[in-house]
């Protein structure tokens, strides 16, 4: 095989690879550049209530292209309604931009504005030019508006729009070229607004924002925080929960931000009970964020003093048995699990009574939660950790320095980058295949450094001139002699007989998920499938748009998708007609037919192995991915310096 077509089979496989296992999600700023916004003081409008609510809502495309946020607004005034809640006493201020177009009556003609949400719909609506709702002083400005007009017993403060977790953050202003706010200016903005006292509550109806680094930065700014560590689907809260405000008032004076965080959580079930969506939703006591941080900081300090490579390494070993989240099109979480991460570290140092400790004061932290469709409960928090395999490391550290979270973290994690950006020893010398026996011998330093390792079944389309990945298995071995090898099955999952290309993102003791790249209403998404002791045959848990928060799917009858698979090959004079953006292979149509006959259940296929070759996919543990496949190697072998990356 000529080196030209070696090269442009290896671009090509990487390239696919990449988005799939190692990408990251970005919400970039640009186009039309605005003058920013002057914070001002405001006259009081209403005599003092008892409670106001400030909505900050960035409609974006979950307004414009499905008209999300007016459900929300309506169902906010149905709550008023049947909680026969006075105006004078409940003041729901919202702030309404970021969108291209508004379905809601009063912003129909309008691209920005501000009102009070009522019983019987928009009141002191006002028209405004429009605002990048990711610039601070917005958020500074409204926060002044919402509080100096309609000063208030209690103040609650919700953040509605998509979110993105520690580096990017919350919202994309679709007007602002999908600008966001940072925790920074998160905090930065209610820090240097008129509200003196603490907000009873700070919720984000937001994708991946239940993080510990938000609680740290609200800690001064709020009596309690409600969040989620998960994706979100597009319809978010049940804004019913407004419902609670008219319960809470006709009680004698108590923990309303508690009272009504309870509230958001248990409509959140209610509303979701028959779906299939993995959800979680925390209601976080940000008075014992100190006593928390305290024992991390401790632990992690301990943790520091003794952290070496081989300390790093056994982590890095680790990195799929810790929860992760957000996982739209990549398969290394840099969101994951604090209390599994602390877990994780406890254990490789030897401070598992810490952990104890350190779980005792978590417990007081995360005083209620949610969660539905998990083998294992997340805790309710997540945390930064990067991976190797993100090009942009480097860039997004930056970001999540202005943080500001726990010094000793910061200094934990830029020792971590230093062991992550360190070459990797991943090697092999040769790749054999007898039978249906695939097996490729290790250098020495790559069995000490992989982490993990999966058998590639490669398919290819002569008539087009592609091949391409099928499916994976992790099903392999590690002898001592340092031979990885699988057997190649004949059966591979699947759904209404077509093959899908599973590829694995989390395996514990008590579950493994993947997620398989489809074509699904027209984009390129990500079928999420778990198998569990409950599941053993496996459980389509959601659809989500690759790069996309705040969005998922169930099948539903009569969907149609096509299975994508990542092209490892693909000839100068390959035919395009079966290709997927230059880098998936197309599969066959498949229809869901009729739910009640299993059309949406997992199944068994059966591949015929004549028409496959093999490969393996190996991660290190810094969470750098290398491949080798049978076409590669020359005479079964390849040499150990010349490795595809």
């Amino acid at each position: 095989m000529g080196g030209k077509m070696e090269k442009k089979k290896s671009y090509l496989l990487h390239k696919v690879l990449a988005a799939l296992l190692i990408g990251t999600t970005l919400v970039s700023g640009g186009g039309l550049l605005w003058e920013g916004v002057q914070v001002q003081e405001y006259e009081t409008k209403a005599e003092k209530g008892y409670c106001t609510i400030l909505v900050y809502m960035d409609g974006s495309d979950l307004e414009s292209s499905y008209g999300a946020a007016t459900e929300d607004l309506k169902e906010m005034e149905k709550a008023l309604q049947t909680a026969d809640i006075s105006s004078q006493d409940v003041h729901i201020v919202v702030e309404a931009g970021g969108a291209q177009k508004w379905e809601y009556s009063a912003m129909q003609d309008e691209s920005y504005g501000r009102f009070c949400v009522t019983a019987e719909g928009a009141c002191d609506v006002e028209s405004m030019e429009p605002r990048d709702m990711g610039e601070k002083d917005t958020l500074t400005d409204f926060i002044n508006y919402g509080i100096q007009s309609y000063p208030a017993e209690y103040y609650g403060l919700i953040f509605w729009n998509h979110g993105a977790g520690q580096i990017t953050g919350f919202g994309c202003d679709s007007q602002f070229g999908g600008s966001s706010l940072a925790l920074d200016e998160i905090g930065d903005a209610m820090e240097c607004s008129a509200m003196k006292n603490k907000f009873s509550f700070v919720s984000l109806d937001a994708c991946l924002m239940g993080n510990i680094e938000l609680a740290a930065m609200l800690n001064s700014q709020a009596e309690y925080l409600i969040a989620s560590e998960e994706l979100e689907p597009q319809y978010g809260y049940d804004y019913t929960w407004f419902s609670a405000i008219g319960e809470e008032m006709e009680k004698s004076p108590g923990d309303i931000g508690r009272k009504l965080g309870e509230a958001m959580l248990r409509r959140y079930e209610s509303y979701y009970q028959d779906s299939d969506y993995k959800l979680t939703l925390s209601l976080i006591d940000l008075r014992e964020y100190e006593g928390f941080h305290a024992c991390f900081h401790s632990i992690m300090e301990k943790m520091l003093q003794n952290a070496e490579d081989i300390f790093y390494q056994k982590l890095g070993k680790q990195r799929k048995e810790i929860q992760g989240f957000g996982y739209s099109n990549n398969s290394t979480a840099e969101i994951v699990d604090v209390m599994d991460l602390m877990k994780a570290a406890a254990t490789i140092s030897g401070e598992d009574s810490a952990y104890q400790s350190l779980q005792e004061q978590y417990e007081r932290l995360v005083v209620d939660k949610f969660t539905k469709g998990y083998a294992v409960e997340p805790s309710g928090l997540s945390i930064y950790l990067p991976s190797g395999a993100n090009e942009w490391m480097m860039q997004d550290m930056f970001v999540y320095e202005r943080s500001c979270f726990c010094d000793i973290y910061q200094s934990f994690l830029k020792e971590y980058q230093k062991y992550l950006s360190k070459e990797s020893h991943v090697a092999w010398h040769t790749l054999t295949r007898k039978e249906r026996e695939i097996k490729v011998k290790l250098t020495p330093d790559a069995m000490e450094e992989i982490a993990s390792a999966y058998l590639m079944v490669l398919s290819k389309d002569s008539g087009q001139g592609i091949s391409y990945l099928l499916s994976t298995d992790s099903d392999l071995k590690v002898n001592r002699a340092g031979y990885l090898k699988a057997v190649a099955e004949e059966m591979y999952w699947g759904i209404k007989n077509v093959v899908l290309c599973l590829i694995e993102t989390v395996n514990t003791k008590e579950y493994t998920e993947y997620i398989a790249p489809i074509l699904y209403r027209d984009e390129l998404c990500m079928m999420h499938i778990s198998f569990s002791e409950e599941e053993r045959d496996g459980e389509i848990t959601a659809i989500i748009p690759s790069g996309t928060q705040k969005k998922q799917y169930e099948l539903q009858e009569g969907d149609i998708l096509y299975p994508l698979y990542p092209i490892e090959q693909m000839e100068k004079s390959a035919s395009t007609e079966n290709v997927y953006e230059d880098s998936y292979y197309i599969g066959e149509r498949v229809c869901i037919d009729c739910m009640a006959d299993g059309d949406a259940e997992l199944m068994q296929v059966k591949v015929n192995l004549e028409n496959c070759h093999f490969g393996f996919i190996i991660q290190d543990t810094k969470q750098q991915f290398f491949y080798i496949s049978e076409d590669s190697a020359e005479n079964g072998s390849i040499d150990a310096n010349n490795i595809k990356r």
